[in-house]
């Protein structure tokens, strides 16, 4: 049977060219679907991680959630360590890492994460090459009880100056991430030639007021106690490193350890260096798509209660989002949130060398050995600035 269809108007024949159109689009987007189940259907990821443990939760919630795609991830377990000798379909990486293999890695967009990542905590130029999962670095943290017995309260500690006016026992060391926070404003944002950086009026202005604060609150240079300075009675606060083992010492576990934002410091906000580790593609990966979807479950709310039930380091969640998360105690919900203000390591570089980054220039050359002995001598800032720049120039550029 043949039914004649009478266009009586101009606007009835644009709906049926319209319905056409629509026909014809639905048409693909269910063809490029059915393609996509096609040649991803029996996909095979190689994934790299850190713990078995993690491993095995994000298999079996894989294996639940996709099972016309069980069994499709393959995970190598093994210690963290750089290398541009890529063997995975994703691997696990930093931050800093992931930055300098950014031309092996694939480009995923459009990742539905039920839950971001903090923004100081991302990477603008990573956005759609690395998925931020869990971090590592400094945070700032108390003794309730050592607060109550000196009769203080936690606005005793809301600023350095507050704290030396209070008297405050601050744990301190020379190493870079330590020194950091009080630097990192000196730092550009893109990369410039050397002789642009550090700008002397700036940065003489900012060694004085280091030395200044250092005297006032007797910080010390104690490398021995960097582990365990939170578990003893001579320090009330200080910077504490998540890589060391603080939930089986007694402050932690008798509820005395808190965490909180870095007291601010001449009147502006200063973070501690923190580092993130997580996932990213390479472009070797044959699936795309399949990758596509471990990402989203990864950030995922039950991908990060599986995180959370392993245990792993420090949880990437915003202070916002925590609430919506079982975590067992009071100081790993403090301690997540006081990770949201902290900050990632400056990546720019300088201009005759791209080799060397802002973080190198802290961290790896004289710059702290050189502010510690200015802390112990009667020098001059200016002529420490002197040395601190003919220094630096001689390490980073070589002339």
């Amino acid at each position: 049977m043949i039914e004649v269809v009478i266009l009586k108007t101009g606007e009835d024949m644009k709906k049926l060219v319209l319905l056409g159109i629509t026909a014809f689009l639905c048409a693909c987007s269910n063809a490029s679907r059915e393609k996509i189940e096609m040649t991803e259907k029996d996909a095979h990821l190689l994934i790299q991680v850190e713990h078995q443990a993690y491993a095995d939760k994000l298999n079996d919630l894989w294996n639940r959630s996709y099972p016309k795609q069980k069994d499709a991830l393959h995970f190598v377990v093994q210690p963290y360590y750089f290398t541009q000798d890529i063997k995975q379909d994703i691997i696990w990486t930093n931050d800093i890492d992931a930055t300098f293999l950014k031309d092996k890695l694939m480009e995923i967009k459009e990742v539905s994460y039920t839950y971001d990542v903090p923004d100081s905590l991302q990477r603008e130029e990573l956005s759609d090459y690395y998925t931020p999962v869990i971090g590592e670095g400094l945070v700032f943290c108390y003794r309730k009880d050592l607060l109550e017995k000196n009769k203080l309260s936690e606005e005793d500690l809301v600023s350095f100056e507050q704290m030396a006016e209070s008297h405050v026992r601050y744990y301190h060391n020379h190493m870079g991430e330590y020194v950091y926070p009080f630097f990192a404003k000196l730092l550009p944002e893109e990369t410039i030639p050397f002789t642009n950086l550090f700008p002397k009026e700036q940065t003489i202005k900012q060694l004085k007021a280091y030395k200044e604060i250092n005297t006032k609150l007797d910080m010390p240079d104690d490398l021995i106690q960097q582990k365990d300075f939170y578990n003893g009675d001579d320090y009330l606060c200080g910077l504490l490193s998540t890589k060391f083992h603080y939930e089986n010492r007694g402050a932690y576990q008798n509820g005395n350890l808190h965490f909180m934002a870095m007291p601010s410091w001449q009147e502006e906000t200063i973070a501690p260096p923190f580092t993130t580790f997580g996932f990213a593609v390479t472009k070797e990966c044959k699936y795309p798509n399949t990758a596509r979807q471990f990402l989203a479950m990864v950030r995922s709310k039950k991908g990060i209660q599986a995180l959370l039930d392993t245990n792993m380091k420090v949880p990437l969640l915003c202070s916002e989002d925590v609430k919506d998360f079982y975590i067992y105690d009071h100081a790993k919900k403090e301690l997540i949130e006081a990770v949201n203000t902290t900050q990632l390591y400056n990546l720019s570089m300088i201009e005759e060398n791209p080799g060397i980054t802002m973080e190198m220039l802290i961290n790896q050359s004289d710059f702290t050995s050189i502010l510690q002995n200015y802390i112990c001598s009667k020098d001059s800032a200016t002529k420490v600035y002197k040395e601190l720049v003919k220094n630096l120039r001689t390490w980073s550029i070589g002339k």
